[in-house]
């Protein structure tokens, strides 16, 4: 999991994100999709990693319970990088073969 940072959202603007997240995406964790039956028990995911983007906003976060929030940590989701991976090529990098 996460470790604590400045500007981390807690107290009733926590729980007014968790909830509004909750709405936007299913009570459920977003990589697993076991489903919570009490949202507090969620935590929050920063998608891209707080170390490469350092943003609180919803749009980069998502709910995730605590196993997977842990398990992905401070690294890309597979996903993402697939889609990088393919739209991204060696040529326009200037990478050599």
């Amino acid at each position: 999991m996460s470790r604590h940072r400045a500007g981390c959202v807690k107290g009733e603007r926590g729980r007014a994100l968790r909830y509004r997240l909750a709405r936007r995406d299913g009570r459920q964790c977003f990589y697993c999709r076991t489903p919570f039956p009490d949202i507090t028990r969620a935590t929050l995911d920063h998608y891209l990693p707080y170390s490469w983007w350092a943003t609180n906003r919803p749009f980069n976060l998502v709910l995730a319970c605590e196993p997977c929030n842990t398990r992905k940590g401070d690294t890309f989701p597979l996903g993402l990088l697939l889609v990088l991976r393919t739209a991204v090529h060696r040529d326009a990098l200037g990478v050599a073969a």
